[in-house]
């Protein structure tokens, strides 16, 4: 029986991360405060869920305590919302 108790339970175990209308575009200096919502398997918002953003490249950079970005090249920078080890797709966003 406890092998099947997985199957039923768990809407606290996030199974997705996803960004909240991202920004089409920044410009060059822009601060873009990024919105994150952490889904379970039902696909309902894990309220609290911990999130953390990485860029992947040096376009963009990460400012944690706000949960923003800062654009700092032009291009087109990535960054991924991770919350534990489940990672969202990478979010690119053009920089001017």
């Amino acid at each position: 029986m406890a092998a099947c108790e997985g199957l039923t339970s768990g809407e606290n175990v996030p199974v997705a991360v996803q960004f909240v209308q991202p920004p089409n575009s920044m410009h060059v200096g822009d601060t873009v405060v990024l919105r994150v919502r952490v889904l379970n398997r039902s696909g309902d918002s894990i309220p609290g869920a911990p999130v953390s953003l990485f860029s992947v490249d040096s376009l963009l950079t990460v400012d944690a305590a706000r949960m923003a970005v800062v654009a700092h090249y032009t291009g087109t920078g990535k960054v991924v919302a991770k919350s534990g080890s489940l990672p969202s797709d990478p979010l690119p966003i053009p920089i001017k």
